[in-house]
């Protein structure tokens, strides 16, 4: 099979890992071009991805087939269409667009030039992840109750000037990176019956929210609980979520053990999955970190066969809208910033 010949749109801080997770495929994919408006920052990325540096990604759409899209938010509907019309897949950091009529707009214009467009939840195609859920539905320590979440994160050194404005982000750290943990609670107790937050700014110069907490009740029952901060004046486990359950409590932890924001690609890390019931079951050890090539792998098979991405345009657009619900609520209240 012929490998994937790829432009890469964007050559931020997320750019480097697809770099690599492409770099572990083999020859799955190619990468052809890395476009950024900054010249001198796609030559830098370019190098290291033995490829060629463009500035208009509009270039060099005819000589791809695969587009990875990881720019700011306001910038996806656009860009996103412009690929899918020229016949590319794509492959969209998250979240999927600003606003659900944007989102709507890039999912009809993926279906009308039938190419796949797959956004970049990346975790639930993770092992440990994969290994969480399958835990959980096994059934084995009972009905799941609450999915209780945090991601400890502070933004010093990786805050541009795009992320501090609702226009181009979307919102706050909610609607920017808590999709993170919601994909992950909807993939594991389905379709959402009400979403509320609170949110406030910690410390970080934003408008939006740097540190938020929205409440899910699911339609089978269990409840969720999403906390996330961009503030935190020290990062100690950077994503924890336990599953409450009858019998156990199963806790997946990933903690960097230096500094993600600026070694970037290059930092360690520690995952584990603790069972705490009657006796306490460590179901996983291991240095995964935020390795993409099982996310790239999957829009690779889906691009081949047909299939639709688990993280499609449709997909995508569910977690954006239980955001937004819930940002329409605590506005009534109130409750945000």
């Amino acid at each position: 099979m012929a490998a994937h010949r790829i432009g890469l749109i964007g050559c931020g801080w997320i750019a480097p890992f697809h770099v690599a997770g492409l770099s572990q495929l083999g020859r799955r994919g190619e990468i052809v071009w890395v476009a950024d408006p900054d010249e001198e920052h796609a030559r830098t990325l370019a190098r290291e991805a033995g490829a060629r540096a463009i500035t208009d990604y509009r270039t060099g759409l005819s000589d791809i087939d695969c587009a990875f899209v990881l720019i700011p938010h306001h910038l996806h509907p656009q860009v996103t269409v412009d690929c899918l019309k020229a016949g590319c897949h794509v492959l969209l950091e998250k979240p999927i667009a600003n606003s659900l009529a944007e989102a709507d707009t890039m999912i009809a214009a993926a279906e009308q030039n039938r190419r796949t467009l797959m956004v970049a939840y990346p975790h639930r195609y993770k092992r440990s992840f994969r290994l969480f859920k399958q835990a959980i539905d096994s059934g084995r320590y009972g009905r799941l109750i609450m999915l209780d979440s945090l991601m400890d994160d502070m933004v010093e050194g990786y805050l541009a000037e795009w992320m501090t404005r609702k226009a181009t982000l979307g919102g706050g750290c909610l609607f920017s990176a808590s999709g993170h943990q919601l994909d992950i609670m909807l993939w594991i107790s389905g379709d959402v019956h009400a979403a509320y937050m609170v949110g406030t700014r910690g410390r970080v110069p934003m408008e939006g929210e740097d540190s938020a907490a929205c409440i899910l009740k699911f339609k089978n029952g269990s409840i969720g609980v999403a906390r996330h901060t961009w503030a935190s004046p020290r990062v100690r486990i950077w994503y924890t979520m336990e599953a409450m359950c009858e019998k156990a409590h199963v806790t997946l932890t990933c903690t960097p053990l230096g500094d993600q924001n600026t070694e970037g690609v290059r930092c360690r890390w520690q995952t584990r999955i603790v069972a705490q019931g009657k006796q306490d079951e460590v179901l996983l050890e291991s240095d995964e970190g935020l390795d993409l090539a099982p996310e790239i792998e999957h829009f690779f098979e889906c691009v081949d066969t047909g299939r639709t991405p688990e993280t499609d345009g449709r997909m995508a657009r569910k977690v954006s809208a239980v955001v937004l619900e819930a940002y329409r609520r605590a506005a009534a209240d109130g409750a945000n910033v």
